[in-house]
């Protein structure tokens, strides 16, 4: 009966072990989606001390982010593939990447007063500001045509690069992966795809015992 079950749900049991790979804590998975409808920029007590002893200047501030959060993918940071921390969890960590970079300079610009705004495109997080530098990487990347959510709107990209998206996807999923995940994710898969098969063998090769039992029973009367 469990083995009906099992070769009945496979696809199911191959997804939900990805999943389990991927994040650990799957409690983690909702986290995201809530905090992805309402990023956390709201300043903490930690993000307000650093703010008093800087200044109320937009890129200074982001240059003081870039320069005490290492860039790091999230399975480095966080332990998992996909995380959307809070100012207080980039700050513990130290690192992480543009998602980490992009909550803690909204939050200590939320905290000197400064307008801004975070914007989201299918593989990056950034945050506008008035007197932001305009660099060859923000004129490609950090705008409202590559953007899914621009001024707290949800919207669809004008501007897609399906190869930049799928590369991206690909360091972040399985390139930053830890090995030891590497291993138990393939193992793991080959186990339940190759579960069927082994289940089938057993089965043929215990109907070719029973019918060379009956046929020797049946030489032997």
């Amino acid at each position: 009966m469990l083995a009906r079950r099992i070769l009945r749900y496979k696809k199911t049991i191959a997804a939900i072990w990805i999943v389990l790979i991927l994040f650990p804590n799957p409690t983690v998975i909702l986290s995201d989606i809530y905090r992805f409808a309402n990023i956390p920029t709201q300043p903490t007590e930690d993000v307000r001390q650093i703010a008093k002893s800087l200044p109320a200047n937009g890129t200074t501030i982001e240059r003081y982010v870039d320069d005490h959060v290492t860039y790091a993918y999230d399975f480095q940071a966080y332990g998992a593939a996909w995380v959307i921390p809070t100012p207080n969890e980039v700050l513990k960590s130290s690192c992480g990447d543009c998602k980490s970079r992009a909550i803690l300079l909204a939050s200590l610009l939320e905290a000197k007063g400064i307008r801004h705004s975070v914007e989201v495109s299918p593989v990056h997080f950034w945050v506008d500001y008035n007197g932001k530098p305009r660099t060859n990487f923000a004129e490609q990347y950090e705008t409202a045509e590559a953007a899914i959510i621009y001024n707290g709107h949800l919207k669809v990209p004008e501007k897609t690069a399906v190869l930049l998206y799928l590369n991206t996807y690909k360091n972040v999923f399985w390139t930053s992966m830890p090995l030891i995940r590497k291993i138990l994710l393939i193992s793991g898969l080959l186990m339940i795809t190759q579960y069927g098969r082994f289940q089938g063998t057993k089965r043929r090769c215990w109907k070719a015992m029973m019918l060379k039992w009956k046929l020797l029973r049946q030489l032997c009367k």
